[in-house]
């Protein structure tokens, strides 16, 4: 997902630009590759057309409306907001005295209002607006792919709100939020698509969401401390599952990054997202 965009599959592709666009999609097949039978038919091709749909124009609007918006300044507006006590001002209530509970209730809901034309819904409400429709269409494509997609669904829609409501509202959310949208989720979306969640899966689509989400920001410790932890755990699976010729391989495919100088903000997926798409296939094929 882009975070100036929103959108999950980003489809411009420029010279020079990176791979980032293709993250969410590469996520989504090979969460389906390991969810899958073997045997391809073509409803599972219309189900991968769905979960691309769901991902990209459902999660994409929802996650865009919510995170990317600054509710943090209309809702400063409203601690300051005071219109007075004109009875013009004031819902009417029947059966109500100045002074009442009743009346300053009324007031309460006039100015309420007042504020809610004048700053808040010009503001926001075509945002609003999108987020009922990508909660609308992802509710009702995840019903349409079973209960599992669905649950899954409400679960992307309470993270969006809780990233909302971490970053403070301003509208711009950390890279940790996003590496989850892009290539965790979407993972566990073309999963579920075909057979229920397992547990490595679950390990797999957060270990190469930490990955990513240190290869997005800048160079640093932390950064560096997320992708070589990310490929350590993802390693350490395929030990457990008793793949272990493949794990000399993964390994190798995260040593570049480590082998050369920063590249500046988020010039370090640029440069080196194909050796983290090859990592994920490699494992994901495995597993």
């Amino acid at each position: 997902m882009d975070s100036r965009t929103g959108k999950c599959i980003l489809l411009s592709v420029r010279p020079g630009a990176s791979l980032r666009w293709i993250v969410p999609l590469w996520a989504i097949v090979w969460g389906a590759i390991v969810g899958g039978s073997g045997a391809i038919l073509w409803t599972d091709v219309v189900r991968l057309l769905l979960v691309l749909i769901l991902v990209e124009i459902g999660w994409g609007e929802l996650w865009r409306a919510l995170t990317a918006t600054d509710w943090a300044t209309p809702l400063r507006r409203w601690q300051h907001w005071h219109l007075g006590a004109s009875p013009s001002r004031a819902f009417w209530l029947p059966y109500t005295r100045p002074g009442s509970p009743a009346h300053r209730f009324a007031l309460w809901l006039g100015q309420l209002a007042s504020w809610g034309g004048t700053i808040f819904l010009p503001v926001t409400g075509p945002f609003l607006a999108v987020a009922f429709v990508g909660t609308v269409l992802s509710l009702a494509l995840a019903a349409a792919l079973g209960r599992e997609m669905l649950l899954l669904t409400l679960g992307v829609l309470a993270y969006a709100q809780l990233a909302t409501v971490v970053s403070g509202g301003r509208g711009e959310v950390g890279v940790g939020w996003n590496a989850a949208v892009r290539v965790g989720l979407p993972y566990l979306a073309g999963h579920l698509a075909f057979a229920p969640l397992t547990l490595p899966s679950l390990i797999l689509a957060a270990t190469f969401s930490f990955a990513f989400s240190g290869a997005e920001g800048r160079r640093s410790t932390r950064h560096l401390a997320l992708w070589v932890g990310g490929y350590l755990v993802a390693a350490a699976l395929l030990l457990v599952l008793r793949r272990p010729l493949a794990v000399p391989f993964l390994l190798f495919l995260g040593l570049p990054p480590l082998l050369t100088e920063g590249h500046g903000a988020r010039g370090w997926f640029r440069r080196y997202g194909a050796w983290w798409m090859a990592a994920l296939a490699l494992t994901s094929a495995v597993v």
